[in-house]
């Protein structure tokens, strides 16, 4: 049923559910207009490939191979240009039912139809009521389909029918036939919008609209609006009656006001499942029977908010940390809703967004709320969390703050970028600020609102994790009052050491295979080479074919290949290069990783140092304080290839004044090319760094020369840098001084071979022992085989008087050998170890005044001992001695014959 002056359209769906595309053609029957191969300006072309039509209902009939869908949306549209040509006749007064009908473009929108709009064939004008609308042909293409418009504008109450056809250029398409039927009626007064939808409405909260109402009569009526008895409380319109004056519109205003109970006071009109309201409104019109309905839509929607948990306690918090807990607050609402956490006690902080944001429906959302307690006491208070409609929910929290005896100078570290086996170093303090009990200077350490802390000595402890590659020292002490304790804090980041030893298993097997492909190759060569001598044997000795026969079957002697059984990695130790090379081959694979510790720190009051033991301290747990460390970690860029890998470097025990060198390999693992630079060694050190590296491509290897001369007795320990932007590589360095001694068995530094027959030998020994911590190398220097001799000879003769240096080298042999000699000239003494020295005196001649000077030098540098040799030689074995003195001590440059010397020669010629 609908009321004149309005326009209504119905949408008819032609599909095609063949695989065959064709050309159509909408008309009325009668009308036999064949269908058009051209389309003429008026047509409007479909692509049903680009959209589909909307519609609120539908229905299909199949006639034959094609199907017709019915389905149709009504639209509603007053004809200004008829109303007013029947308000100035005064004849007939419409009533407007209300319905939507679109036309549907390709897009899929529904534009309206315009009241003006002309159909494409002018029909008669008893039949201008049903009109088509702008597509009435065109191609449908296969398994597609096509939106038909028919346009119905009433003029006079009453039924209009007529027969529409469809037809197609396809032949062996039939024709499909439409029945319309549409029922038209006329009241003087109607609603220009029949259905209010007030959309979504939450609970406790006003929505309000205005209703118009038109009228057609020609006469002034009473209008009475009327609610249904279940929806009083919550719908009003006002004003409750009026006048509504002829051919004019009235306003009325339609308040709602949605509550909780509302679901049990109109179960007839509310669905719990859906939660839509639909309420239906009436209009009472004097002078007319039939009333003017309307219906208000709306769906209906809590304002809540959930917070969970909804009590959060905190426990005990320390003014120097911050105590952190998620809550989830969820819109129980099918609005988004925007919340704002507000007016926070300046020792809460609720994050992301400092606590506001919007909620889409339904949806739930983790907060950050975060408590930093100012002082020590118990803690109480609410948090409130609004709403944009003003709702308030709230969330009780409750903490104790606790004032520890100590305090952190720093309570996070952030580490640099630390490459593997470096290390990174912070420094912070540890401070007992709690000097004497005064509440007007300072706040009194204490948990909660209990006891105060005493005053005096605090210990601490740090519990860093066992496996963690933290250092802390010291870990545990104790602070006096008013002072503070350094403390050293060290990052070194390393590889674990099951991972290496389970590496060193694999390479373990690795070497293992390759070993053993090798001696089967070894083998199989030794096999092959045996059979080649054999054959050529066999050609010597006619039996090439025994000697082959006999060589290639396998033999029985040898005891089979045992099967390679892997170690277990708790046996591999961590000098075998089995194992060094597992830590290099980590390294160069190392992905860079981010930890992060958290490290306790236990605090009681009392020294820790006058207790036996830890577990003698009363440590609270309340007291604790809590180092956070941030710790990035980094494959190296540059590693040491030598020392199997380490970068441990000690030169041992040396000697006092002597070096030693040691070359270090160093490579670049990183795929750039790579500038080095060098921490300063102590320059007045034993430590020297002797060609200094600037730069290292990719892949590169270089040797460093390091040198250790220690000046005194003692340790040194220094650590040498090779930093690159990247990564630094940590080198170690450490070394000791000694200083060298010996035991001689000689009490006297003069060793007397006394009077030898001339021309004949004897021999003297004498020990040495090492009484040094280190093995020495000694060399034994004779002056008189020294090359500066003759040049220290040329002075004065000694039996002028003037002031002279003595020399120790004596009368020499005629045959230019050394008087005397020794052995072993050098050599090693080990730790607690003594040598013998044999020393031989051997003269040619005879001469009182034979004398000689050994030097024993350790290292080629120190002179360690001096020993004086002396002797005499005669030419018989029995001489006077004693007298006065007939020669002068040394003897002259000439060479003169004694009388018994010339005698002996004289009987020895005869």
């Amino acid at each position: 049923m609908h009321v004149v002056g309005e326009t209504i359209s119905r949408t008819i769906t032609l599909m095609n559910d063949g695989a065959l595309g064709t050309r159509f053609q909408l008309r009325k029957l009668g009308d036999t207009k064949a269908p058009h191969t051209t389309p003429p300006s008026t047509e409007k072309p479909v692509n049903p490939a680009t959209g589909e039509l909307f519609s609120t209902e539908k229905s299909s009939y199949s006639i034959g191979t094609d199907a017709v869908s019915l389905s149709h949306s009504e639209e509603v549209t007053p004809n200004t240009a008829l109303l007013e040509k029947l308000h100035s006749d005064a004849t007939v007064t419409t009533t407007n039912e209300p319905q939507a009908a679109s036309e549907t473009d390709i897009a899929g929108e529904i534009p309206p139809v315009s009241p003006d709009a002309s159909p494409l064939e002018d029909p008669p004008e008893e039949t201008c009521e049903l009109k088509l609308g702008k597509v009435t042909e065109g191609d449908i293409g296969p398994f597609s389909s096509v939106k038909l418009q028919i346009i119905f504008t009433p003029v006079v109450p009453g039924t209009v029918q007529a027969d529409l056809e469809i037809i197609f250029e396809n032949p062996d398409c039939k024709p499909l036939q439409i029945g319309v039927v549409a029922v038209s009626m006329a009241v003087p007064v109607r609603v220009c919008n029949p259905t209010v939808d007030l959309k979504i409405c939450m609970y406790d909260r006003l929505y309000q609209d205005c209703i118009v109402v038109q009228s057609r009569a020609t006469s002034a009526l009473r209008l009475k609006f009327e609610v249904c008895k279940e929806l009083a409380s919550y719908v009003e319109l006002l004003p409750k009656t009026g006048y509504i004056q002829a051919q004019s519109s009235f306003s009325v205003q339609l308040k709602f006001l949605p509550r909780i109970s509302l679901s049990k006071d109109a179960k007839k009109y509310f669905d719990e499942r859906t939660r839509v309201l639909e309420a239906p409104m009436t209009i009472i019109v004097s002078e007319q029977s039939k009333p003017v309905e309307f219906t208000m839509h709306a769906i209906l929607t809590t304002s809540d908010l959930e917070i969970s948990p909804a009590e959060v306690d905190f426990g005990y918090c320390s003014i120097y940390e911050a105590v952190r807990t998620t809550i989830t607050l969820t819109n129980k609402a099918i609005l988004p809703q925007e919340f704002g956490f507000v007016e926070l006690p300046k020792f809460v902080e609720v994050q992301p967004n400092d606590g506001f944001g919007i909620l889409l429906p339904l949806e739930s959302l983790s907060l950050d709320v975060i408590f930093k307690a100012k002082k020590a006491k118990i803690y109480s208070f609410e948090l409130i969390c609004k709403t944009e409609i003003n709702r308030e929910f709230k969330l009780s929290c409750k903490a104790v703050g606790v004032h520890p005896p100590l305090v952190l100078s720093h309570s996070f570290v952030q580490f640099p970028a630390t490459a593997l086996d470096d290390v990174s170093a912070a420094t912070l303090f540890i401070i007992n600020p709690h000097e004497r009990i005064s509440h007007f200077t300072h706040t009194m350490p204490r948990i909660g609102e209990g006891e105060i802390a005493p005053v005096g000595p605090t210990s601490f402890q740090f519990l860093v994790p066992e496996d963690s590659p933290i250092i802390i020292i010291p870990c545990v002490g104790a602070v006096q009052p008013g002072k503070k304790c350094l403390l050293d804090v060290s990052f070194h980041p390393a590889l674990p050491d099951q991972l290496i030893r389970e590496e060193a298993v694999n390479i373990s097997c690795q070497n293992a295979e390759i070993k053993a492909q090798m001696e089967k190759r070894a083998r199989e060569l030794e096999i092959q080479r045996k059979k080649e001598e054999a054959a050529m044997l066999g050609w010597k000795d006619g039996k090439r074919t025994t000697s082959i026969s006999f060589l290639a079957e396998p033999s029985k002697d040898k005891s089979p290949v045992k099967p390679f059984e892997a170690p277990n990695p708790e046996d591999i130790s961590t000098d075998s290069e089995e194992y060094i090379a597992a830590h290099l081959n980590l390294a160069r694979s190392y992905s860079s990783r981010f930890d992060k510790y958290i490290i306790p720190c236990l605090v009681a009051s009392g020294d820790i140092d006058e207790k036996r033991g830890a577990e003698n301290m009363n440590f609270s747990p309340y007291n604790t304080l809590y180092l956070e460390l941030h710790c990035p970690s980094v494959a190296p860029v540059v590693v040491v290839t030598s020392n199997n890998g380490r970068t441990f470097f000690n030169f041992g025990d040396i000697a006092v004044g002597h070096r030693i060198k040691k070359e270090v390999e160093i490579q670049n693992i990183s795929k750039e090319h790579l500038v080095l630079g060098y921490s300063l060694l102590d320059p007045f050190g034993p430590f020297l760094l002797a060609n200094p590296i600037c730069s290292l491509g990719e892949g590169e290897s270089r040797e460093l020369v390091l040198s250790f001369c220690p000046e005194e007795s003692k340790s040194y320990f220094e650590i040498l840098e090779i930093r690159t932007d990247k990564a630094t590589l940590t080198l170690t360095l450490t070394g000791r001084g000694v200083i060298t001694s010996i035991a001689c068995s000689l009490e006297e530094d003069v060793l007397n071979m006394g009077y030898v027959v001339s021309k004949e030998t004897t021999t003297s020994v004498f020990k040495i022992e090492n009484i040094s911590p280190l093995a020495l190398k000694y060399s034994i220097v004779l002056d008189s085989l020294s090359p500066d001799r003759y040049r220290e000879l040329q002075t004065f003769p000694p039996f002028l008087n003037i002031p002279r240096e003595t020399h120790v080298v004596g009368t020499q042999n005629y045959s230019g050998l050394s008087v005397f000699s020794i052995f072993p000239m050098q050599g090693f003494i080990g730790v607690g170890k003594s040598q013998e020295f044999t020393v031989t005196f051997s003269p040619d001649h005879e001469s009182l005044y034979y004398s000689d000077r050994i030097q024993i030098l350790l290292f080629d540098k120190e002179i360690i001992r001096v020993i004086q040799l002396k002797g005499a030689a005669r030419n018989h074995i029995m001489y006077v001695e004693g007298g006065e003195p007939l020669d002068v001590p040394f003897e002259s440059l000439a060479v003169l014959t004694s009388i018994s010397e010339e005698a002996s020669k004289a009987g020895d010629a005869a």
